[in-house]
């Protein structure tokens, strides 16, 4: 990664996670929606997951997988070999029970020592499952205060993207430290952007599931950032359940299905055609960007 190749990255990572999982009151870990039956289903999550890591190897293109642990543990008990169908990507960790730390919904914000003793279990399980060192973190809800990010840097995640940041003018899409968490952790965040018409939008995809955005909004978000943000990273996601069920876990029909499919379809397919753009794991990017650093370093010292 130089400043001469003039790319934009773009990442693509999944956050999996129960079926329509909502915080609850009173507790910290979430459940399937709707709340009241007290359940955490995994079988939207299962079948979108399938679905979307299918796409991606069709398309071929490596992705990262924030995972919460639970959710693992249930889909390998329910006979998906996990390690074998995410052989080819990233896996980082989302939390052991998504977890509302910081006690939004809840009312219970978890403390330091709490935060702890989740994310190191979920971190342990995870890398028991997948073999590997499981470097990225993203929290539940993309919610950190200090004590998290204190937590996951003690704990030797190399990187947060939790964060949500403007992409434009004071951000290209760089890694940059948590430095108001007092941490020298770096972040890779999501970015916002604005619309056609001038309204705030996420790169999460949500949106196109719940019917609010069209897929071409999000290509065309690439395509103005790769103007703006050279060398920077631009980071899509999505959850597998959302092919599935709505917010409320009211599972869609069977041409809505068909419609997120073709909507997931389209905006990879138009990222992998695009110039200018390279696809890659979030890693992948903060290895490439960190050689490049130290390059740069190595030659601001040779000159001086």
């Amino acid at each position: 990664m130089t400043k001469n190749h003039e790319l934009l990255y773009v990442a693509i990572s999944l956050d999996i996670d129960p079926d329509a999982n909502c915080a609850v009151e009173g507790r910290h870990d979430a459940l399937s929606s709707p709340v009241r039956h007290g359940k955490i289903r995994v079988e939207a999550c299962k079948r979108g997951l399938q679905k979307t890591l299918e796409l991606l190897d069709a398309y071929d293109i490596d992705a990262t997988l924030f995972y919460e642990a639970r959710t693992a543990q249930m889909l390998v008990a329910d006979g998906m070999d996990l390690p074998v169908l995410s052989e080819r990507h990233e896996v980082s960790c989302h939390s052991l029970k998504h977890e509302d730390y910081l006690g939004k919904v809840s009312g219970v914000p978890m403390k330091e020592e709490s935060l702890e003793e989740t994310i190191t279990k979920a971190k342990d399980i995870l890398e028991n499952i997948f073999k590997r060192d499981v470097k990225g973190f993203r929290a539940p809800y993309t919610r950190i205060n200090q004590a998290v990010v204190r937590v996951i840097e003690r704990l030797g995640f190399q990187y947060d993207s939790s964060e949500t940041v403007a992409l434009g003018t004071e951000w290209k899409g760089n890694p940059f430290p948590l430095e108001k968490f007092d941490s020298d952790i770096l972040e890779l965040a999501l970015p916002s952007f604005l619309d056609s018409k001038g309204k705030k939008m996420s790169s999460y995809l949500w949106a196109i599931f719940e019917g609010q955005r069209g897929s071409g909004e999000y290509v065309d978000a690439v395509l103005w950032a790769r103007d703006i943000a050279k060398n920077g990273l631009f980071v899509f996601s999505i959850h597998p359940w959302h092919l599935y069920v709505d917010c409320q876990g009211n599972p869609f029909n069977r041409e809505q299905v068909q419609k997120n499919r073709d909507n997931l379809e389209y905006i990879l397919s138009h990222l992998k055609q695009m110039h200018g753009i390279q696809m890659l794991r979030q890693d992948t990017y903060m290895e490439n960007w960190a050689r490049s650093h130290r390059a740069d370093s190595d030659a601001q010292i040779s000159l001086s």
